[in-house]
């Protein structure tokens, strides 16, 4: 009986671990968006951050901005070019999207 358990805990450990090097390895490089200037996109509803999410930034504020969409925490295109936003999720690190507006 202790050897199942022991078997057990270690299976569970196991499938843990290899759960979570999928997750992050699964978010590992920018989120890609694309949109056209004016367009907006809803980070939170994308699934791709957990909200509420706080403290976005923009490297290249003349390509897109962070923006309130329904409000949550969106980004919307301002000008042509591609330029990396960021927003500090709820909970983990984080989440960087890589927005290319035309």
């Amino acid at each position: 009986m202790r050897q199942r358990i022991l078997l057990a805990g270690i299976a569970l450990v196991f499938g843990v671990l290899f759960m979570t090097a999928h997750h992050a390895r699964a978010q590992d490089g920018p989120f890609p968006i694309e949109l056209q200037v004016g367009e907006s996109f809803d980070a939170c509803a994308s699934g791709q951050i957990v909200c509420p999410a706080r403290a976005p930034i923009c490297d290249d504020p003349k390509v897109a901005v962070p923006a309130d969409v329904n409000g949550k925490l969106g980004f919307r295109g301002v000008g042509p070019g591609t330029t990396l936003c960021s927003a500090a999720s709820a909970v983990g690190p984080r989440r960087v999207f890589r927005i290319t507006v035309r």
